[in-house]
C-alpha cells in the first residue's frame, strides 16, 4: 500500500501559489523583453558610441578655429564627451567589463578595424574609443556610467533578484491571508485546553468577520456553560451530602448491628467519593478567571507530601512506593492541580493496579523535560493492564472495561480529571501498557508560562 502524501498547510499552499503565480509572470515578462531587444548589450552601446563619434567628428570638421576649441569645451561640459589626441606613449588599462572584447568587436566593424577601447587614458578613467579625422587619430572619453546602464549587471542577476522579491511578496501576502485562520486556530485550542479565550476581531473581510462572530458567540456560550456547570455541581454536591450526613446520623442511632452500620457507612462514603469526583470533574475543565497565579513549585516536596497521604494503605500492606525523583526539580504552575494529579494517578493504581491477593506496587518517577522547560511524570502499577485496544477509552469521562470496576468503587472520572489538568497547561496524558505488566501512566507538563505563551502566540506555518 502507497505511503500517502504529507499534508501541505494552508499557510505554505497560499504561499506557493502567489510565490509561483508571481515567479511565471516574471520569467515571462523577461523572455518578452528578450524577445523584443534582440540585439545584445554590447552591440546596443558600440551603436551608440559609433553615433556620438561621427556627430563629432563632423561637428569639429564643419568648424574651425577658435570654434572649435569652444565646441570641444561644451561636449565635455554638456555631454560629458571628451577628445584627445592619441599619441605613441599614451598610457592605457583595460576596459574593466568582462564584455570589452565584445565592445571592441562590434565598434571595429562598424568604426573601423584599427579601433581600440580601453578603460583608463593617462590615470583618467572613462570608456575611451580610437577614431580617425581625415587622417589624424584621436582618442573619444565617455563617462563609465554608460557602461554599467548596459554592461552593468547580467540578466540572470536581475532575474535572480526579482525572483528573491516575489518569493519575499509571496510570503508577506501569505502571512497577511492567513493570520485571521491562525488566530482562530490559536483560539480554538486554547478553547479545547480549557482556558479562556480572548476575543477574535470581528473586523476585516465579511467572511472572516462574520467567522469570527460566531466563534465568539460559541467561546461565550461555552464558558457560560461551563460556569453554570460548575455552580450546579457544587450545589448537587451540597444537596446530597447535606441528607447523607443525616443518614449517618440516623444510622448511628439506629438499632442496626455493627457490621450492617459499617456496611452502610460504606455505600454512603462511596456515594460520597463519586459526589466529590463530579464536582472535581467539573472544575477540572476550564481555568478559572482571576484564579491563583502560577508559582514556582517544589515538585520533591509536593509528590512526598502527596505520598505522605498514603501511609495508612502502606502500613496496612496494600500499597507499596518506589520513588524515583529528580533532585531539585521546580515546575511553574498552581501545586494543588499537581497534587490531584498525582493523587488521582496513585488512587487509580491502588484500586486496579494490583494482582490478586498481592499489594498494588507502584513505581513513580519525576524528571525535567528534555527542554527542562516543565516536568515528566511517570507512574507505572504491576496490575493485569489494559487490552491495547482500549486503552484510549480510560482518558474519557466515566469510562470503564468492565462492569467489575464499579465494585471498587470508582467513578471512571480519575484519569478524564488529570487528562484535562494536564490539557490546560498545554501538556499530555499518554497510557501504555508496560513491558513487565501493568500500566505506564506519562504525564508531560510544561511550566505555566510556556503553555500561556504558547496559547497567545499564533499558531505557525506547518
Amino acid at each position: 500500500m502507497p505511503r500517502p502524501l504529507p499534508r501541505v498547510s494552508l499557510f505554505w499552499r497560499t504561499f506557493l501559489l502567489i510565490a509561483g503565480l508571481l515567479g511565471f509572470c516574471l520569467l515571462v515578462s523577461l523572455q518578452l523583453v528578450r524577445a523584443l531587444d534582440r540585439a545584445p548589450p554590447e552591440q546596443q552601446l558600440a551603436w551608440e558610441i559609433a553615433s556620438v563619434i561621427n556627430l563629432t567628428r563632423s561637428a569639429l570638421i564643419s568648424t574651425q578655429g577658435d570654434r572649435r576649441v569652444q565646441l570641444l569645451d561644451e561636449l565635455a561640459r554638456e555631454e560629458d564627451v571628451r577628445v584627445a589626441p592619441l599619441e605613441p606613449t599614451d598610457q592605457v588599462a583595460p576596459l574593466p567589463s568582462p564584455s570589452a572584447d565584445a565592445l571592441q568587436q562590434h565598434l571595429r566593424a562598424i568604426v573601423g578595424p584599427a579601433t581600440r577601447v580601453v578603460g583608463r587614458l593617462n590615470g583618467d578613467a572613462g570608456l575611451w574609443t580610437s577614431f580617425e579625422i581625415e587622417g589624424d587619430h584621436y582618442w573619444l572619453g565617455l563617462g563609465l556610467q554608460r557602461l554599467d546602464r548596459r554592461l552593468g549587471r547580467p540578466w540572470w542577476l536581475l532575474a535572480g533578484l526579482a525572483m528573491i522579491l516575489s518569493v519575499l511578496g509571496g510570503l508577506t501576502l501569505s502571512r497577511l491571508v492567513n493570520r485571521p485562520l491562525a488566530q482562530l486556530a490559536t483560539a480554538l485550542g486554547r478553547v479545547g485546553s480549557g482556558t479562556p479565550a480572548p476575543d477574535l476581531p470581528e473586523d476585516g473581510p465579511s467572511e472572516l468577520a462574520e467567522l469570527n462572530r460566531r466563534f465568539n458567540r460559541m467561546a461565550r456560550d461555552l464558558a457560560a456553560l461551563e460556569s453554570d456547570r460548575a455552580v450546579a455541581l457544587a450545589g448537587i454536591s451540597h444537596d446530597i451530602r447535606t441528607p447523607l450526613t443525616r443518614l449517618r446520623m440516623e444510622i448511628e442511632l439506629s438499632g442496626l448491628t455493627e457490621d450492617e452500620k459499617a456496611s452502610m457507612n460504606d455505600d454512603i462514603d462511596r456515594i460520597d467519593r463519586i459526589v466529590a469526583k463530579f464536582v472535581e470533574y467539573g472544575r477540572s475543565g476550564v481555568a478559572e478567571r482571576g484564579g491563583p497565579p502560577p508559582e514556582p513549585v517544589d515538585v520533591t516536596l509536593l509528590l512526598e507530601s502527596v505520598c505522605d497521604g498514603y501511609r495508612a494503605q502502606v502500613d496496612e500492606g496494600h500499597l507499596t512506593i518506589e520513588r524515583t525523583i529528580e533532585p531539585g526539580l521546580r515546575w511553574i504552575g498552581e501545586p494543588l492541580d499537581l497534587a490531584r494529579m498525582t493523587s488521582n494517578l496513585l488512587e487509580n493504581a491502588l484500586r486496579y493496579g494490583h494482582a490478586p491477593e498481592m499489594p498494588a506496587q507502584v513505581v513513580l518517577q519525576a524528571r525535567a523535560r528534555r527542554d527542562r522547560d516543565g516536568i515528566e511524570l511517570r507512574l507505572r502499577d504491576h496490575g493485569p493492564g489494559v487490552p491495547d485496544d482500549q486503552i484510549e477509552r480510560l482518558l474519557r469521562p466515566f469510562a470503564r472495561l468492565d462492569t467489575a470496576r464499579s465494585e471498587h468503587g470508582g467513578s471512571g472520572l480519575g484519569l478524564a480529571i488529570v487528562n484535562r489538568l494536564a490539557l490546560r497547561y498545554g501538556g499530555s496524558c499518554r497510557l501504555a501498557n508496560a513491558s513487565g505488566g501493568g500500566l505506564e501512566v506519562v504525564l508531560d507538563l510544561p511550566s505555566a508560562r510556556t503553555a500561556a505563551r504558547l496559547a497567545a502566540r499564533p499558531a505557525e506555518p506547518r
